[in-house]
């Protein structure tokens, strides 16, 4: 294992954090650390002030995929999210990064992650998700082809009786897409959270005027290292190099993360791979990424390092080209708060893969740049504390100017944000990126909350007020992942509970966990 860079530990967190709606409000103004130098030849990454888009009440977002759904060259969004009013929304991308509701569908329970995929073959994309709670699903959306999506229709019902077709778990919460079986269709992947295991549905076209899948692999994860693996995120990529899809998993109830080999189109077992100690303490793993880190054409894991105590980190694991992942690198993260998503991504056109972790309690995000690259070695740029859960990221040029800018989920705050790219490009923008800021990020008008009446971007409660007084965190410990000890995974499985509908509501299932009393006792000093 080699270790990067390493930090001195943060300040603790205060003793109080603001309410969800006071972070929804206030945004991103306070930026907790901006870089150290960067190296002779490197620029610091830049961002512009956050902009915020709030969703109604009782709608939190889980995550969203970004594709240019109407054909008018802008970037449009499928939001997946938790709501008691049964909605998916549709987001279609405006002028300067803005959004705004296309069409609101239907769905019958939480939905905690959507992919677009051309599910039927006819040419056009659909949205595939899967419905959480009492009767879940895997339904999609077919697309009409004018930007719009049609009422869902069921691919996988509901885990039937042992004399019947297998079908699906009880607690659907990521789904990778692919053609696993390499038989020109899409085919499913589903991790299954409270069922410790990753589900694969083939495609079997379209039968008796309905689209046919069958689940033909299921894999335990977790099954021999103790506790509870709670399989989060399936991400599916080549990662052996033998030309078929393979999977990955991260488990937040064990610290480690999976790979399922594509053996024939089916995936058999899984082989895990636990991150290393930093400081004697075993990071949570709470996404996954796969991307080529080192440049040397084969996928490698990124993964963000949830630590209970001192400043976060960023692991990766560095493929040999055949899916052994001799080599652990651990670099620095953000300097507060905890490490929950991540997305790495070329921010300043440098041949070179950066790096940004969303964080919770504070929320924000943690921009890191390249500075090695022969090594994974990243420096901290860009640290603002804005909300209180950054569930997810991504890296997307939303204003059409060439370089990749920052879009996220506040989970807590019912809130998407952008923040643009500012950085000066090193190659192949033409002087477009870096550009002088607009007067919005001058002033922070973007940041404020609409006035009531104004026309808004997504719809926005206007009889909410803000409060003075923020709430603290619970000083209770409780072991979630029954491993038998207190730790950062019971943290992320705490985190991950937090952004629903209040509890009583039909969809929810199981109470919000307390946070462990060992951050909590560091949050009061």
């Amino acid at each position: 294992m080699r270790v990067m860079h390493e930090r001195a530990r943060p300040t603790p967190l205060p003793t109080r954090r603001p309410s969800a709606l006071a972070i929804a409000i206030g945004c991103s103004c306070a930026a907790i650390a901006t870089a150290a130098t960067a190296e002779a030849d490197e620029t610091p990454l830049t961002f512009a002030s956050q902009v915020n888009f709030f969703f109604p009440e009782q709608y939190f977002p889980t995550m969203f995929r970004a594709r240019d759904i109407d054909g008018d060259g802008r970037v449009d969004l499928a939001v997946a999210g938790r709501d008691t009013e049964d909605r998916l929304f549709i987001l279609k991308g405006g002028v300067g990064a803005t959004f705004t509701v296309m069409q609101t569908l239907v769905a019958e329970g939480f939905t905690d992650w959507l992919e677009f995929a051309d599910i039927d073959a006819d040419g056009l994309a659909d949205l595939v998700t899967a419905w959480r709670g009492d009767v879940p699903r895997l339904v999609f959306h077919r697309g009409l082809g004018d930007g719009t999506f049609a009422p869902a229709e069921t691919l996988v019902g509901i885990e039937p009786s042992a004399t019947s077709a297998p079908g699906m778990g009880r607690d659907p919460q990521g789904i990778a897409v692919g053609d696993f079986d390499g038989d020109g269709d899409v085919d499913v992947a589903v991790s299954q959270y409270a069922g410790f295991c990753v589900d694969v549905f083939t495609n079997n076209g379209r039968i008796d005027g309905a689209q046919r899948f069958e689940r033909t692999s299921r894999v335990r994860l977790g099954t021999f290292l103790g506790g509870l693996s709670l399989p989060r995120m399936v991400v599916a990529g080549d990662v052996d190099g033998d030309g078929d899809l393979d999977l990955v998993a991260n488990q937040l109830g064990g610290g480690r993360w999976a790979l399922l080999r594509n053996e024939g189109g089916r995936f058999v077992r899984a082989i895990e791979h636990r991150v290393p100690l930093v400081d004697g303490n075993r990071p949570a793993i709470t996404s996954i990424q796969l991307v080529d880190l080192d440049g040397d054409g084969d996928l490698d894991v990124a993964l963000p390092a949830l630590l209970n105590v001192g400043e976060q980190k960023v692991v990766a694991f560095m493929n040999d080209g055949t899916g052994r992942f001799v080599e652990r690198v651990v670099a620095v993260g953000a300097p507060l708060g905890y490490a929950f998503s991540i997305i790495c991504a070329d921010l300043d056109r440098d041949g070179d893969m950066d790096a940004v972790t969303g964080q919770a309690l504070p929320g924000g995000v943690a921009v890191m740049r390249r500075v090695n690259a022969a090594g994974f070695e990243l420096e901290v740029d860009f640290a603002p504390s804005s909300g209180q859960l950054t569930r997810h990221l991504d890296a997307i040029d939303v204003d059409g100017d060439c370089d990749l800018d920052l879009i996220g989920i506040d989970g807590i705050g019912r809130s998407l944000f952008v923040r643009r790219n500012t950085t000066p490009q090193q190659t192949g923008c033409d002087g477009v990126a870096g550009g002088p800021p607009r007067a919005s990020d001058a002033n922070g008008a973007s940041n404020a909350r609409p006035a009531k009446g104004a026309a808004v971007p997504v719809y926005v409660d206007a009889t909410e007020t803000t409060s003075d007084e923020p709430a603290r965190l619970a000083p209770v410990v409780a072991d979630f992942n029954d491993d038998g000890v207190a730790d950062s995974c019971d943290i992320a499985i705490w985190l991950l509970s937090l952004a629903r509908p209040p509890r009583g509501d039909a969809h929810v299932s199981t109470p919000a966990p307390a946070i462990p009393a060992a951050r909590a006792q560091e949050s009061t000093r």
